[in-house]
């Protein structure tokens, strides 16, 4: 259809012929049963003075407010905490640039803008002007725009007076297109008065620095508009299959009423899209009424059908790693809270102002996971098995750089990867660890505070350390059976849910929970309870926090938050941010190299054995590895966490579990392993031999198994072993506390002759 500008008409419409009437008359069948007017006098006269009433009100609590001592202080007070807006970068440059996205290495693994990005597209007002689009917006959100200085105060008091007549909801917002683009801006949306009085006062400040054209253009390239789509311009693209510069006028109706309900109107749904069209013949009507368009035009749209475009199944677009997606997101985050700024507004300035993001992928450790995660038989023992199940299994997998804290690479699904923004499982499905958990939350926690050692003894048996059950044996040992006296390097090793869950006892929860939350995996919230110990919390772990929380230990005992981007300059080379991820201490040296040395222990000689056990690179070079396994009671998620000298990484293995709860068959249950072991050894292939630094206060001791320093007797019974001991440590045998179980045997002192004679020499005799 074929409109312009040049046809509008200004002359008042009679409200009997509105569109507005002829909307409400379309949608009138048969005839009333009863009077529409059957009020009596009293009820009207009533009516009406209660409406005076609460006029009355508003307008004496709008003068105390704004000319009372208390009201104005208060204005004040909130009008300087109003943050300034930040909005120099799109307000300077005219059309979209290209942003890159770089590896480690340099080599471009991403664009952000043009057919790479159809979802955020940032288009100037010159090239939207000559469409009916804006006189769409201004006609249904903010009809006084071109007069208001960006609060529109009649907005403001009907807005009030129609919430107090409806029970305190009113039927329309008193926001103008400035507070509105103010919020697109800030991503501020609390329902406060200071909140209010901060948008109010910001409104102001946009219409003193913008023309009514560049606030305009703001909030047609920052206005949501449903499915992740963003400006007018990605909405055109998506929802008509054009540029918006060449929209007709239905579809500048249709896209107007869009921002207020994206989810309600959204096109893309059957029952959104007849919201969607209702609201435009609305829209359509308020454009005639206040004169953008003329009765003809008005006519002619209501008699044209809006053409959706198909939804396309194959888009020849870029389709972003999970790696990529995730360091994009991570910018956008830092930026806008460095900035002050929505997430809206910084995700339209790294689209669209050609910035250069240097992320920490290593490509060629990022090369294994990809080829590792199309893998059918890492992943699929026996693929007729699952033939008929309602999903496949999936799985996750983060690496991190030991020296740097930095995340080398990222998988965050099975197969290949067909979309953007698809679930990245990596970092946003939380899994319960089992006892996976168990080195973060008992035994790392117990070494720090010197309450353990690797060669302290405690008991295997059956326990009862559920406060809520304390008659009831609790934990159980996934085998169903005891061990007795056990060291703690045999219970972590073993994996013995007694063990931790004593060692956890022992710490204490709320210590326990501390020291879980410094290497990132925050539970605090959820209380403490013994579950814990062995893997049950109400919140899983996602497989970056895993990673992490594990690379502390590798690191030596610094946990650094992880990061994906180093810097981010703009198109002219000027740092627009750089990374700054918090680093700490955590753990001491010699905590984390006897932890490191007891699961080095569960990689030699438990699964993981089995499919590699300890790396070796291609020169067959010995690099010591440690690590964990982790299993759910139900066997829905299987893990496995560890690191090298070079890198941590941890694995999750399992189903979506989006149909139904899915156990992991049992061909499958040692998939994680296999697929860290898979990838760690080709990570390593052509790194250095390698080993874990033992700090020079960490010494050899001899120990018995009572856990004294042991004696002949002790080596005579064969019940001695060595084991690992910080020097000076309470922990630490030491020849003053020998063994008080494997004792000489005493040789009996024979019962004296009374019948005896005492030989001559022996006697006294006196004088």
């Amino acid at each position: 259809m074929a409109t312009s500008k040049n046809q509008r008409s200004t002359i008042p419409v009679n409200p009997e012929s509105s569109a507005l009437a002829d909307e409400l008359r379309s949608q009138l069948k048969g005839k009333p049963t009863k009077s529409g007017f059957s009020r009596s006098v009293f009820r009207e006269i009533m009516g009406f003075a209660g409406d005076v009433t609460r006029v009355v009100v508003v307008i004496v609590l709008c003068l105390c407010f704004l000319f009372g001592g208390f009201g104005a202080g208060m204005l004040l007070g909130y009008a300087s905490t109003t943050k300034p807006l930040s909005i120099g970068d799109l307000t300077t440059a005219e059309e979209s640039q290209t942003s890159f996205v770089y590896d480690s290495q340099g080599n471009v693994i991403a664009k952000l803008t043009g057919s790479e990005n159809i979802d955020r597209i940032y288009v100037s007002y010159g090239s939207i002007k000559d469409t009916y689009i804006d006189e769409a917006i201004i006609s249904v959100e903010d009809q006084r725009f071109y007069e208001h200085s960006g609060i529109d105060i009649k907005r403001i008091g009907s807005a009030l007076i129609s919430a107090l007549a409806h029970g305190g909801s009113a039927t329309h917002g008193g926001s103008t297109i400035t507070q509105q683009t103010v919020k697109l801006i800030s991503g501020q949306d609390e329902h406060s008065t200071s909140r209010k009085v901060q948008e109010w006062f910001s409104a102001m400040e946009l219409e003193q620095n913008l023309s009514k054209d560049e606030i305009l253009e703001l909030y047609l390239n920052l206005a949501p508009m449903g499915n992740n789509y963003v400006g007018v311009q990605a909405a055109a693209q998506n929802y008509f299959g054009k540029d918006a510069k060449d929209l007709n006028l239905n579809e500048c109706a249709l896209l107007a009423g869009l921002p207020k309900s994206p989810s309600y109107y959204n096109p893309l749904r059957e029952s959104g899209r007849r919201n969607a069209l209702r609201r435009m013949r609305i829209i359509l009507g308020k454009m005639y009424e206040q004169g953008y368009i003329t009765e003809d035009e008005y006519n002619e749209a209501l008699n044209t059908e809006v053409v959706f475009k198909e939804r396309e199944t194959d888009r020849s677009v870029q389709i972003n790693s999970y790696f990529t997606e995730y360091a994009i997101s991570e910018v956008i985050t830092d930026l806008a809270e460095a900035r002050g700024i929505s997430r809206s507004l910084a995700a339209t300035l790294v689209y669209n102002r050609g910035y250069h993001i240097y992320t920490t992928l290593e490509p060629d450790t990022q090369a294994v996971l990809d080829e590792a995660f199309k893998n059918r038989d890492l992943f699929q023992a026996d693929p007729d098995a699952l033939a008929d199940y309602p999903e496949k299994p999936t799985g996750s997998m983060v690496v991190i750089n030991t020296s740097t804290g930095a995340i080398a690479a990222m998988q965050g699904g099975y197969g290949e990867k067909t979309m953007n923004l698809s679930l990245n499982r990596a970092v946003s499905s939380h899994r319960n660890p089992g006892s996976s958990v168990k080195p973060l939350i008992a035994y790392g926690p117990g070494l720090e505070l010197g309450i353990i050692a690797p060669g302290t003894i405690y008991v295997d048996e059956e326990c009862h350390l559920d406060p809520s059950n304390p008659n009831s044996v609790w934990p159980v040992n996934y085998e169903r059976d005891y061990l007795g006296p056990i060291t703690i390097r045999q219970g972590l090793v073993k994996s013995r849910n007694t063990i931790a869950a004593q060692v956890w006892t022992d710490v204490g929860g709320d210590t326990a929970l501390w020291y879980l939350k410094q290497v990132g995996i925050d539970r605090t919230s959820e209380g403490a309870f013994p579950s814990q110990s062995v893997g049950g919390f109400t919140t899983g772990m996602t497989t970056l926090e895993m990673s992490a929380a594990y690379n502390t230990f590798a690191s030596g005992g610094t946990y650094t938050q992880p990061y994906a981007y180093t810097q981010v300059l703009d198109s002219e080379g000027n740092v627009v941010i750089t990374s700054n991820p918090l680093s700490y201490r955590v753990y001491s040296a010699e905590t984390c190299f006897l932890m490191a040395d007891m699961l080095k222990g569960v990689v030699t000689s438990g699964t993981p054995s089995k499919y590699g056990g300890q790396l070796t690179n291609a020169a067959g070079e010995h690099i010591d590895t440690a690590g964990k396994t982790g299993t759910t009671s139900d066997n829905n998620d299987k893990w496995f966490c560890g690191f090298t000298p070079y890198y941590a990484a941890a694995v999750w293995y399992g189903y979506d579990n989006r149909l139904r709860q899915t156990s992991i068959p049992k061909p499958d249950r040692n998939n994680a392993v296999r697929i860290w072991m898979y990838c760690m050894q080709r990570i390593h292939e052509n790194l250095p031999g390698a080993t874990f630094v033992k700090p020079d206060s960490i010494i050899s001791v001899q120990v018995c198994s009572s856990g004294y320093y042991p004696t002949d007797e002790c080596r005579a019974a064969g019940t001695t072993y060595t084991d690992y001991f910080v020097s000076g440590s309470m922990l630490c045998p030491s020849e003053d506390r020998p063994c008080p179980i494997h004792v000489p045997t005493p040789i009996p002192t024979p019962e004296p002759d009374p019948n005896a004679q005492i030989p001559d020499d022996q006697t006294t005799g006196g004088v």
